[in-house]
């Protein structure tokens, strides 16, 4: 088979997909696009590899991932998610005068998903949907390292050695302070890593589909959110904001399959 002809059948399961995103078999995949499942099969199992879908176990079935977003597509893996978040997002912007951002994690960086600016902010960060984060820079990349399991933290560590030594290196002394800061607290600090005399902060998101699929964090200049700030306030605030958004997508949920 031609490269072409594998990115051609590729894009078809992709755009098979459109326009909600909800979650299909192979078998589904095969009566959608035409294809034979065996094919089917094999294409979207390195789709899945790449991050380009995300795979339900309990389904046996496929949806766009966040990848997708990098790449144009305008389409978040989660689409009830963005829907019930950004309301949450701007109003916590607006309460602490911060910038929020909404993000899943790609090979070796963050992809934001949305952003939520407070209107009373004279700064902003330069992030829009698609933007990538460094996973050592980024309080949302920390967050989610952290969160994570000793064998899925292990295997994330290993893709970030292979595809950036530097990044890697950055990340194994201060692995054991992420995991620390998101047992005790539940969400992780990164002072002036992202963008110079910025703070951030930052929780991690289960969605009812699976554990720590996405981060949410917020960051703003230091002398308007300092470290003292972020721990009296911010981040406990953003610990609630967390907690009401995970009750909200269940609670979605739920109403879907009744």
């Amino acid at each position: 088979m031609t490269e072409v002809r594998v990115l051609a059948r590729g894009l078809a399961l992709l755009r098979a997909f459109e326009p909600a995103n909800d979650w299909k078999t192979n078998a589904e995949l095969s009566s959608v696009t035409g294809l034979p499942k065996p094919t089917v099969s094999r294409i979207t199992a390195r789709l899945t590899e790449a991050g380009y879908l995300i795979y339900s176990g309990e389904r046996a079935a496929y949806r766009l991932g966040t990848s997708i977003l990098a790449l144009g597509y305008g389409a978040a893996s989660n689409p009830n998610l963005v829907v019930i978040a950004r309301p949450l997002m701007q109003q916590f912007a607006d309460q602490h005068k911060v910038s929020v951002v909404l993000a899943s994690s790609d090979a070796d960086s963050m992809v934001c998903v949305d952003v939520a600016h407070s209107r009373a902010m004279m700064f902003t960060l330069r992030v829009r949907a698609g933007w990538r984060f460094r996973m050592d820079q980024s309080a949302l990349g920390r967050a989610l390292i952290g969160s994570m399991g000793d064998a899925e933290r292990e295997r994330m560590l290993t893709r970030l050695a292979e595809a950036d030594h530097s990044t890697w290196s950055a990340l194994l002394g201060q692995v054991k302070s992420l995991v620390t800061q998101m047992q005790r607290r539940q969400y992780c600090i990164a002072a002036g890593t992202l963008e110079r005399g910025t703070n951030g902060v930052a929780v991690v998101i289960d969605t009812p589909d699976r554990p720590h699929s996405y981060a949410l964090g917020c960051a703003a200049p230091s002398n308007v959110m300092s470290v003292a700030r972020i721990e009296s306030d911010v981040g406990p605030g953003l610990v609630a904001l967390k907690h009401a958004l995970e009750k909200e997508l269940g609670a979605a949920v739920e109403r879907t399959e009744d």
